[in-house]
């Protein structure tokens, strides 16, 4: 699973290069809310958050909604921030207050807004909730077909918001990301915000998946340097006969890639020999 965070103005002033440093791939920024009475705002960290955040990490925007107002005026409110923002993950609906509604209200209203975000920026919402809120406050609904969800749940010896058997919800059966940890961590500074604590997620995915879904062209390696402590082998084909041996430290130039039948990952070098790709670093 990847690592990322989520801040809004909880988070207070964003030091976004200590947060790529302390190893955030990625990050959740809170564009704004409806206060208690009505009032669509903005959050007052989100211009400078959105502004710096995507020079260092892929981000995405979410907001929190009260669906007792209007669904439609707050995914107005909520794509003319955004819509000329930098940003490679979904716009995320933050479902998680009744406002006093019945479950079959929220759901219509989460679908009013999934559906105008979709009109006007021609893409489909993640939905942040917990699996548990889901199946007491919402209903069955082919909405939520056209979302992907985002979990929250905090407890650490999980390997997935549900992986104990509990808390699924019921109209999902895969997560994108997980929230495993927000109040009380005590990790703010590792991640460069002002607060004692900051939300931790994990992308369900490695990697390359990752990659392919915020949109991030392949790496392109030209050289790599030999850096297991043996030195490496080298061979005909990927995990084929032994041809001779690389030197620790050794840099070689790249001249294509591949996998084997375990799925194992090989770089053939200018020679026309393969070594896999665990025992070099790209330069």
């Amino acid at each position: 699973m990847i690592l990322g965070i989520d801040v809004s103005k909880w988070q207070k002033e964003m030091d976004w290069s200590v947060a790529w440093a302390a190893g955030a791939n990625y990050a959740f920024i809170r564009a704004g809310s409806i206060s208690t009475s009505g009032v669509p705002y903005t959050d007052y960290q989100f211009e400078t958050n959105a502004k710096i955040a995507p020079d260092y990490m892929p981000v995405g925007f979410y907001w929190y909604m009260r669906p007792q107002f209007d669904p439609a005026a707050q995914a107005e409110y909520f794509c003319n921030l955004i819509k000329d923002k930098k940003f490679s993950m979904p716009p995320v609906l933050d479902l998680e207050d009744t406002g006093g509604l019945s479950a079959a209200e929220i759901t219509e209203a989460a679908k009013i807004f999934i559906i105008e975000v979709f009109v006007r920026l021609d893409v489909w919402c993640l939905l942040y909730s917990r699996g548990l809120w889901l199946n007491d406050n919402t209903i069955d609904d082919e909405i939520w077909d056209f979302v992907e969800l985002w979990a929250a749940r905090y407890k650490d010896d999980l390997t997935g918001p549900w992986s104990d058997g509990y808390a699924k919800p019921d109209n999902f059966d895969n997560w994108r990301f997980w929230q495993k940890s927000a109040g009380g961590n005590g990790r703010g500074a590792e991640f460069g915000a002002k607060s004692a604590s900051i939300d931790i997620d994990y992308f369900n995915g490695d990697q390359e998946a990752f990659d392919a879904y915020v949109g991030a062209p392949p790496v392109v390696a030209e050289q790599i340097r030999v850096t297991y402590w043996r030195g490496s082998v080298l061979r005909d084909i990927p995990d084929g006969e032994f041809v001779t041996i690389a030197k620790p430290g050794e840099v070689l130039q790249v001249q294509d890639e591949g996998i084997d039948g375990s799925g194992k990952e090989w770089w053939q070098v200018a020679s026309g020999l393969w070594i896999p790709k665990s025992q070099v670093e790209i330069l």
